[in-house]
């Protein structure tokens, strides 16, 4: 059994009984009597003209939310015919579409009871004052880039009671607010791997002088070395920054380049986490490309991450799935890393890597048959130290 139709007008939901046997303009043209009639969104307002004097009862239908004729409909029959009885917006909007429609010229929204059924009377209400926050938040994020419309509207529910500031916002509104809050002292650290062309692409579209910062350790393959001056010189980016271990470290330490053989952790210090950190300290937040889908202790991560004292990380892509950065790489035709097709699905040095078979986990080939699962890069109490018995995997 169908649930009743729903109107609502002032935030409050009604009865539509009254509204149900509203004739079309065609069944009101041949009867030539009556004050109410039931709209397409694609009418010729002309025909309709000389009638309205005595209409007290528009219905305007909707036939999708995402269908926004009848908004421009209202706005011309309340401005160019001087329509001043009651219009109604017949069909499946949303709450962040009300504000909207009363703006238009609505005095109310006719909803399906299976539509309303999956809101509540408070969001409608609600949606009078919240228009700017709910509607500019909606249709930006849940779980990456593509939702469903009642996904969006939860999101902005959830945006309200967030510790998050960032929670609501797509990974490209999240990268230009933070641009901006940060007053340019922020940095992107990329590994120029699988997926690095998705930051900084969008980067590249908000602002090409952002400093991107890569760590060269002298062991990369020179595939990875290819593919990065492929993505800064195609997207542009004025403001990269090489980095190199220290020479005379690497003289005392690893004078032969075989440390990786015999203290892999010992590499990674001398190669990874002191040069990176002498760099990138110096900024007050930091931009990763981490995601909530890669770690279990990933799973609540927020897109903003503060805490006193400490580097802001900013992880646009926290609610990205492995599908949307596929999809973003498509959508855009990026250039992705020479070595995934080889089946190396995680990339980092090239003594240290190895391709990764069929079922694997995608960082099995990272330091491949020892006891090492990470380099160590972690940003603990404000600094950059070897963690090597973490587990959250950071750049690289």
């Amino acid at each position: 059994m169908s649930k009743p139709n729903i109107l609502i007008k002032d935030g409050r939901a009604h009865s539509a009984d009254d509204l149900e046997s509203v004739p079309d303009l065609d069944g009101f043209l041949a009867s030539n009597m009556g004050d109410e009639v039931r709209l397409q969104n694609d009418v010729d307002l002309k025909v309709l003209a000389i009638h309205l004097p005595k209409l007290s009862t528009i219905l305007i239908e909707f036939p999708v939310f995402a269908d926004g004729r009848g908004f421009s409909l209202a706005r011309e029959l309340r401005k160019k015919y001087g329509f001043r009885g009651t219009l109604i917006a017949d069909g499946p909007l949303i709450p962040d579409q009300y504000a909207f429609a009363i703006q238009c010229g609505f005095d109310g929204v006719k909803v399906d009871g299976e539509t309303y059924g999956r809101q509540a009377e408070i969001h409608w209400f609600n949606a009078l004052n919240d228009f700017g926050l709910a509607y500019q938040r909606g249709y930006t994020f849940r779980n990456g880039p593509s939702v469903s419309v009642f996904d969006a509207r939860a999101t902005s529910e959830a945006a309200k009671i967030s510790d998050d500031p960032y929670f609501g916002l797509s990974a490209e509104q999240a990268l230009k607010r933070a641009i901006e809050d940060y007053e340019g002292n922020i940095v992107l650290a990329s590994s120029m791997g699988i997926d690095s062309a998705v930051l900084l692409h969008m980067v590249a579209q908000i602002d090409k002088n952002l400093p991107i910062v890569f760590l060269d350790t002298g062991k990369h393959f020179r595939e990875t070395l290819q593919y990065r001056d492929q993505l800064i010189d195609q997207l542009d980016l004025t403001n990269f920054i090489n980095v190199t271990p220290d020479s005379k470290a690497l003289e005392v330490e690893d004078s032969d380049g075989t440390l990786f053989e015999s203290d892999p952790d010992a590499c990674c210090d001398l190669r990874k986490v002191r040069p990176l950190a002498g760099t990138i300290e110096k900024y007050a937040a930091r931009i990763t490309g981490r995601k909530r889908y890669q770690t279990p202790d990933r799973a609540s991560m927020p897109i903003l991450e503060r805490v006193e004292g400490e580097q802001a990380k900013l992880n646009p892509l926290a609610y990205w799935t492995a599908k949307d950065v596929t999809g973003y790489l498509r959508k855009f035709n990026l250039p992705v890393h020479p070595l995934l097709a080889l089946g190396f699905l995680s990339i980092g040095c090239q003594p240290c890597t190895t391709r990764v078979a069929d079922g694997e986990d995608e960082r099995a080939g990272r330091w491949r048959n020892t006891g090492k699962i990470e380099c160590g890069i972690h940003f603990v109490d404000g600094k950059w130290v070897q963690a090597p018995n973490k587990s959250s995997f950071e750049v690289f």
